[in-house]
């Protein structure tokens, strides 16, 4: 690929999937959306959409020559519809892969003891142990940064969800991009609000979570999730240079969320293209520090 960040979308669905015949263009997937360069691949999320990118992983790795593909894959938080698909992720079954897998802890529970309980019976009849690829596990929490091949770096800020969470940001030579699902980013002056705006400080991308409109947020308080409204505002106020609305409500159909799209673009007074309802499959490409489509 030229050089760049290629970032793609696998899942935009919450809560649960969505296999609709009126909720595929927006897609029916739960959260999983990757980001590509030429030294390396980085994974947010491991909603149902990650079978397929994992599919995809296989048959190029196939016709590489390189004995060992590495995968990092960067999990916000452990409800069903952010890790399900790691349980049928092909690349857990290959031995000439290394997954990298990091992920909250609480106290007393390293992330591997918790996710490990989701994958082990009575819940799933493959455990971790029975899987061939060489897995790396590693602790998230508030502030922690790694680097990744190629000098790309992603950091970690706590979210405000049930049971806690992580938001992720990517940083590489051509751009950088804000993963922040699931999130209820609260008011304004909060502080929790700032310390959102100053992670997400002149990002080229924002992944902002935000299932709900404005009208409907209140009978969906502490819920964890935000309303796109509140993605506009942060986008403006962080400097964001484009805005992607994702974890979209799973009984939206397309029609309604093509609707919300056409509205937020016009209280945005959008230029082309800057505010998005996350599509399943689109793919973005940051080259230079421009942003553009690609396939």
């Amino acid at each position: 690929m030229e050089e760049g960040l290629r970032i793609r979308f696998w899942g935009t669905r919450g809560s649960i999937a969505a296999p609709y015949s009126d909720r595929m263009e927006f897609g029916g997937n739960t959260s999983c959306v990757s980001v590509d360069w030429a030294e390396g691949l980085a994974v947010f999320d491991g909603g149902t959409g990650l079978v397929e990118l994992g599919r995809r992983i296989k048959e190029a790795s196939g016709r590489l020559s390189s004995k060992e593909t590495r995968i990092h894959i960067f999990v916000s938080h452990l409800h069903l519809d952010h890790i399900v698909g790691l349980c049928m992720f092909p690349c857990l079954f290959c031995r000439d892969m290394a997954i990298e897998l990091y992920g909250p802890c609480e106290e007393g529970l390293s992330f591997r003891e918790r996710f490990w309980a989701a994958m082990s019976h009575p819940f799933w009849p493959v455990t971790m142990e029975q899987t061939a690829a060489r897995i790396t596990w590693h602790d998230t929490k508030d502030g922690d940064i790694w680097i990744l091949p190629g000098d790309v770096k992603v950091k970690a800020m706590s979210s405000r969800h049930p049971d806690g969470g992580v938001m992720y940001r990517l940083d590489g030579k051509t751009g950088s991009v804000v993963y922040g699902l699931d999130c209820e980013p609260g008011e304004e002056q909060g502080d929790f609000w700032k310390a959102y705006e100053e992670f997400a400080r002149g990002c080229d991308l924002l992944i902002f979570d935000a299932p709900y409109g404005e009208e409907e947020y209140e009978a969906h308080r502490g819920f964890g999730h935000g309303f796109w409204q509140q993605g506009l505002l942060m986008a403006r106020k962080c400097g964001a240079g484009r805005l992607y609305i994702s974890h979209h409500e799973w009984e939206r159909t397309d029609g309604q969320l093509a609707a919300a799209e056409r509205e937020a673009r016009r209280k945005a007074c959008d230029r082309e293209g800057f505010v998005v309802f996350a599509r399943e499959g689109a793919c973005v490409c940051l080259q230079s520090g421009d942003e553009r489509g690609c396939e």
